[in-house]
């Protein structure tokens, strides 16, 4: 096993998307993986840029940790995209240089670290911070229980961030014939039904609800009988902490359809995220007992503006409620999260 852990960061004291100080995140990002799992497991840490980490600003980031090694990135538009079709900044708020990431970890960074030698990775961005002891090796751990992804945190899509997205892959999956495992459970078909159920008693209600149950499944598996598309309830992988084996990500059938997303230009015309599209593919490909809920160590992923909590937050590990990490983040925002799920 070669696993590695890595970042795609910034080195400014104020990022052109949100304004955040993304360089002194990024080294308390740093200082808290290291203090609280890399220290004791020692994995390759890679540090992603456009060239802005000069030097001097490497050997600062690094610290004498050999363990960090940065590469330079040249992000440019795929060349079977229309320029005149891409606006500069999507919605009015997100730059390409916010799309390039997502294109970064909806496609290319399977093969650079498949070529580079490594066979699982850690992602983690420079405001993602891990707030208690990890004392196992999480990709051992992932690999002894035949996990393939990770993740830590669920949350939900807004619908303008991803109008179209399930269409498109509905679409996709119908015409190749594919069969997915666990990804039009997230489709409400039978909510109608249920909530009708609900009215009635005792034996009746539950054997209709049972039949429901049945049909349900039925039609959520039925390649020519599915629930509306718009239906899909948007409840994604929070990406910014995932930890996945990287041939997964190579297997011709996934890489058929990241290829497709990328053709179409979801992420660039549309903002549709590398946290919708892994979750997708992950839905479709793997069945849920290769996909693992972290819940035992406290993690922090929060967008401030203006001082106040805009999305994300801070999720308490199991046991650690009284992490003093937590209790100054709700003194501080009176809240611990927002969009998102433990």
């Amino acid at each position: 096993m070669n696993p590695c852990i890595v970042y795609l960061a910034q080195n400014t004291s104020k990022d052109l998307q949100y304004g955040r100080d993304s360089r002194s995140m990024l080294e308390e990002s740093l200082d808290l993986l290291f203090e609280n799992y890399n220290d004791q497991f020692g994995h390759d840490v890679l540090i992603f840029h456009e060239g802005d980490f000069d030097p001097i600003s490497q050997k600062e980031i690094a610290r004498g940790r050999k363990e960090i090694k940065f590469h330079t990135l040249k992000f440019e538009l795929p060349d079977f995209l229309n320029p005149s079709e891409i606006p500069d900044k999507w919605d009015g708020i997100f730059g390409m240089g916010y799309r390039h990431m997502m294109r970064f970890y909806s496609l290319t960074i399977f093969d650079f670290l498949k070529n580079q030698g490594y066979d699982w990775f850690i992602r983690m961005d420079d405001d993602s911070f891990i707030h208690s002891k990890i004392d196992y090796n999480l990709f051992e751990f992932m690999a002894e229980n035949g996990f393939e992804y990770g993740y830590r945190v669920i949350t939900k899509e807004p619908e303008r961030t991803s109008h179209g997205f399930s269409e498109m892959i509905l679409a996709y999956i119908k015409a190749e014939r594919i069969k997915p495992h666990t990804f039009l459970e997230n489709f409400d078909a039978s909510a109608k039904l249920n909530n009708e159920a609900f009215s009635m008693k005792g034996k009746i209600k539950r054997k209709v609800l049972s039949v429901i149950d049945y049909m349900a499944t039925k039609l959520n598996h039925d390649l020519n009988n599915w629930p509306e598309p718009r239906e899909w309830n948007r409840w994604t992988f929070y990406t910014n902490f995932l930890i996945t084996r990287i041939d997964f990500w190579l297997r011709p059938d996934v890489q058929s359809l990241l290829h497709h997303f990328d053709r179409v230009g979801g992420g660039y015309k549309y903002r549709w995220g590398d946290h919708i599209l892994q979750t997708a593919v992950t839905q479709i490909f793997l069945p849920e007992s290769k996909v693992y809920k972290f819940v035992d160590w406290t993690y922090e992923h929060a967008t401030v503006k203006n001082g106040k909590l805009d999305w994300g937050g801070i999720y308490p590990g199991k046991d650690d409620e009284a992490n003093p990490a937590v209790i100054d983040f709700e003194k501080k925002y009176g809240i611990r999260k927002l969009n998102s799920s433990f």
